[in-house]
């Protein structure tokens, strides 16, 4: 019998061919460039359409001002950016070429460096300035602070290359009380963990705009996820930024957590301190305060031994009340180190920058002294601290003339300092507004957690009721996002103003001045109420300082018509000539002033120029005596040989 089963025809591979070696390296640089390739397509793309925005410290300042540079408003969303508010730093500008007599100082720090709850009129850089510019009014001194709430020490580290980029003469360091809790710290909501290098490294990779792209979508998941799940909203509008800032509450003194904290802060610090010293920038360092004597612990646990921070507070208490001062601020301090809640920083961050000082050899600001010694018995509270740890006015002063002191003593600008006093300082731009909202500010930071538990809303913007007119006006800030502590003291300006009480109402404008002294229009406003004081030298004082900042009609208008009143004729040529030349005031002023300086055809050019003008103005009327009485003394004609020759 036939096997008809078909036999299968053996299936035989073609032999693959051999890649020359020429091949194979092209193909494998093509597979190991595609993610290349990709990556720089995309981060190419996303840089034409600016995702993300600009994220740089710095940039250029607004339109009239470009030969300055500010702080970036945004620079913030690198660390926050789960939160559409993220905290900003002062309104600022600084040169963008370092004048040849200027000294250049950046602040870096927290909240409280930054001036919490006031405006920059009342923040200690801002008034370090004012005194160091009066000290030396021949340097051009620039005290930029860079400093925003919720960060901490990784956030400072961060920046420092980019300070160091604008050629600063020194750094001045006040910060650590948001060490645990601030962006990127062990306690916090936006924190990485607690490996350094993890961190830095997230930082840096932050200039690719890819990877901000890869971090916000996986930020968008987190905030879904958490709301779906949680119910947690970081955006939630009645919690403040301390309460949206902080994921892990309790960090007992001693612990893994508390050990980690104060390392980072000792790492980071001295690495920005490295980076200075190795250009030859000079810093300053300073103890950090906060409110002992009024501030109860937060949250009190006990360790091993059976102290805590409930302990030690109430041990102080006692030892107060029985006169045993210097006893009750040693468990004072204890009850603030053991408070497991970190927002004050503990004394073991005072020793490092003691021990830092010592190790690079730099001036230490001994500030726990000189509150100290600001406080009765020696015990920092309610007197100089509006809450857990920002200071108040006073406090603020006194942190401002500590760094002054300090600076002094280290001959730091020169050699010599003179003999101004910085005490003039004290209040000075300050209002009674900026008080009632600091006032207010702290009342709705005490609404709500850790002064009240997490559960209980902040109900202060619904319940508070305004007692006057100033807290009515201060409450705006509250109630409606287009108002600020500026926005208000403009309003209050021009209601003094209104009410003809012009003390009241220069007040508050050179507040304004004061915060932001590049706004040339905060000077218009302050000039216009001395010239209805007819104080004419103060308002011509003030509008030369605005021209320092940017050029202005209503500055040289006026300053020139000043001068030209003082019989100064030059003066107010140089200054009458950059006026608005289409303003009729301003044309017959710069005739009269050319006539009587003697300058003829100058002032004919003028008074031809003010008949084109405005022919039939009341200038006209003077204008023509003048120029009768300028031609004759052109030809040397007295008017009494006109009269005969006539």
């Amino acid at each position: 019998m036939k096997d008809k089963r078909k036999k299968k025809k053996a299936v035989i591979n073609p032999p693959k061919p051999n890649l020359s070696t020429a091949k194979k390296r092209i193909f494998w640089i093509a597979t190991i460039s595609l993610p290349f390739l990709i990556f720089s397509i995309l981060e190419i793309s996303l840089r034409i359409f600016n995702y993300g925005g600009n994220l740089d410290l710095f940039i250029d300042g607004p339109p009239g001002y470009e030969n300055y540079i500010r702080c970036n408003p945004e620079f913030a969303h690198r660390y926050f950016y789960t939160q559409s508010n993220v905290p900003t730093p002062p309104l600022q500008l600084f040169n963008k070429l370092k004048p040849k007599n200027g000294y250049r100082i950046f602040v870096l720090g927290e909240s409280s460096a930054a001036g919490f709850p006031y405006s920059n009129n009342a923040s200690f850089p801002n008034i370090l300035q004012r005194g160091l510019s009066n000290t030396f009014p021949q340097k051009n001194i620039e005290v930029i602070n860079v400093s925003i709430a919720a960060i901490n020490s990784y956030t400072l580290l961060d920046l420092v290359d980019e300070i160091i980029e604008q050629s600063p003469d020194a750094i001045l360091i006040y910060t650590g009380h948001n060490e645990y809790y601030g962006a990127l710290g062990v306690g916090s909501a936006q924190s990485l963990g607690n490996w350094r290098w993890l961190i830095n490294s997230y930082l840096k990779l932050q200039y690719f705009k890819t990877f901000i792209l890869f971090r916000n979508f996986l930020g968008w998941a987190k905030t879904q996820f958490n709301n779906q799940f949680y119910k947690e909203n970081e955006s939630d509008p009645s919690a403040t930024l301390m309460e949206r800032i902080v994921a892990e509450q309790t960090i007992p003194y001693g612990s893994n957590l508390y050990e980690k904290g104060k390392k980072q802060f000792e790492e980071n610090i001295e690495a920005i301190i490295q980076k200075a010293v190795d250009k030859d920038i000079k810093v300053v360092l300073s103890e950090l305060v906060s409110n002992l004597h009024d501030q109860e612990p937060f949250i009190s646990v006990k360790d091993k031994d059976g102290n805590s921070a409930e302990l030690f507070f109430n041990l102080a208490r006692s030892q107060e009340a029985n006169g045993k001062f210097e006893k009750a601020k040693e468990n004072y301090y204890k009850a603030k180190d053991y408070d497991a809640l970190r927002f004050r920083a503990p004394e073991d961050f005072n020793a490092v920058i003691k021990n830092l000082g010592d190790k690079y050899s730099l001036p230490v600001v001994l500030l726990k002294l000189y509150f100290e010694n600001e406080s009765p018995n020696g015990l920092i509270g309610k007197e100089l601290m509006l809450e857990h740890l920002h200071p108040n006015k006073d406090g603020y002063f006194l942190i401002a003339k500590d760094f002054y002191d300090t600076m002094k003593k280290n001959k730091m600008i020169s050699a010599e300092w003179g003999e101004y006093d910085i005490n003039k300082e004290k209040n000075y731009g300050i209002t009674e507004l900026d008080s009632i909202y600091a006032d207010l500010e702290i009342r709705h930071l005490k609404g709500g957690w850790p002064f009240h538990p997490k559960s209980v809303p902040n109900r202060f913007i619904q319940t508070f009721s305004p007692a006057n007119r100033l807290e009515e006006i201060a409450f705006k800030v509250f109630q409606n996002k287009h108002y600020n502590l500026l926005s208000i003291h403009m309003e209050l300006g021009e209601y003094y103003e209104r009410q003809s009480n012009f003390d009241k109402a220069f007040a508050e404008y050179n507040a304004l001045i004061t915060s932001i002294p590049y706004e040339v229009d905060f000077y218009e406003k302050a000039a216009k109420v001395l010239i209805k004081k007819e104080e004419y030298g103060r308002a011509s004082q003030l509008l030369k300082r605005s021209l320092k900042y940017k050029e202005n009609p209503f500055a040289n208008k006026w300053v020139g018509q000043i001068a030209l009143m003082n019989n100064n004729y030059k003066e107010a040529i140089s200054y009458l000539s950059k006026a608005d030349l289409l303003d009729p005031q301003v044309v017959f002023n710069l005739s009269r002033a050319f006539y009587l300086d003697n300058q003829w055809d100058k002032g004919e050019e003028y008074f031809n120029r003010l008949q084109d003008l405005s022919p039939n103005s009341k200038y006209m009327v003077y204008l023509n005596k003048l120029r009768t009485l300028s031609m004759m003394k052109k030809n040397k004609v007295k008017p009494n040989q006109r009269t005969e020759q006539n």
